[in-house]
């Protein structure tokens, strides 16, 4: 069976390869690949420092959660099940038809491919497919099977992460903070001025009455420490992003309600 010629040549131009910032995902958003649930998201990411491409809006959750974690130290998105010949031959030995495009096979991909630091300093590998329970049919699980017997050959465990049971609130609350962990995010903003202000920023929000909203506290904040409007609330959303100071990241987060910050015990 023919091989698609467009993805014969992603894998030729270095798609799928690399690790880290040189990764490069198989499948980018600009791919004029319909997105699974209308998301199509290019997301400078935490740990890879490289731009990630998501085509769900589960994706995109799924990335902000493992972007939190210590323990992932590479994410690698839209992870292509190469050499196709391999996936050819799990479908044929299982009597199935492999995943096709206008008459060629195409190649397979993971939704992401983690890395992991074990507490013995040893690299793991997770693959992860992201699947709503709605899209659930005879197709996809027989396409789960091509993808898990893949993986099963290289000692790997591959696992499904479906949609329900995901912890909102926290993934709100990543999204709410994640453009803030990187210092170009806010123009003027350098690390002298962050180490500058911390201290007293954690001050005076802490000295304010606990019943007032964040969102007034900034306000008060950047008119007493004489800073650009904007200035605490990008502060709040840093230190936390760099967990420098903590807050119940499980709870809602509501730039109207109040919001508790320590500093981290482990800084």
């Amino acid at each position: 069976m023919s091989v698609n010629k467009t993805h014969v040549n992603r894998l030729k131009d270095g798609r799928g390869q690399g690790r880290g910032e040189q990764y490069v995902p198989f499948i980018k958003a600009n791919d004029n690949k319909v997105a699974s649930e209308g998301w199509l998201t290019r997301t400078l990411g935490w740990h890879s420092n490289r731009i990630h491409h998501t085509l769900s809006n589960y994706e995109y959750q799924y990335l902000l959660v493992q972007d939190w974690s210590d323990q992932v130290v590479d994410i690698r998105e839209q992870y292509p099940l190469t050499p196709i010949e391999a996936t050819q031959k799990i479908a044929a030995r299982l009597n199935i038809k492999h995943p096709q495009h206008k008459g060629e096979d195409v190649v397979m991909s993971t939704d992401f491919m983690l890395t992991t630091m074990s507490v013995h300093g040893e690299l793991q590998e997770h693959p992860r497919t992201i699947k709503p329970i709605h899209k659930l049919n005879k197709r996809t699980l027989e396409l789960f099977e091509i993808e898990r017997q893949y993986y099963k050959e290289l000692n790997l465990e591959w696992k499904v992460v479906f949609d329900v049971g995901r912890p909102i609130s926290f993934i709100r609350n990543i999204d709410w903070l994640y453009d803030a962990k990187r210092l170009e995010g806010r123009p003027g903003m350098d690390l002298e001025m962050v180490n500058m202000l911390a201290e007293p920023l954690l001050y005076k929000l802490q000295s304010l009455s606990r019943t007032m909203s964040i969102s007034k506290k900034c306000l008060n904040c950047d008119n007493q420490l004489g800073v650009e409007p904007g200035t605490s609330m990008f502060m709040i959303k840093h230190m936390l992003a760099n967990k420098q100071w903590t807050t119940s990241i499980m709870k809602p987060i509501r730039e109207s309600a109040p919001l508790q910050i320590e500093r981290s015990k482990s800084k």
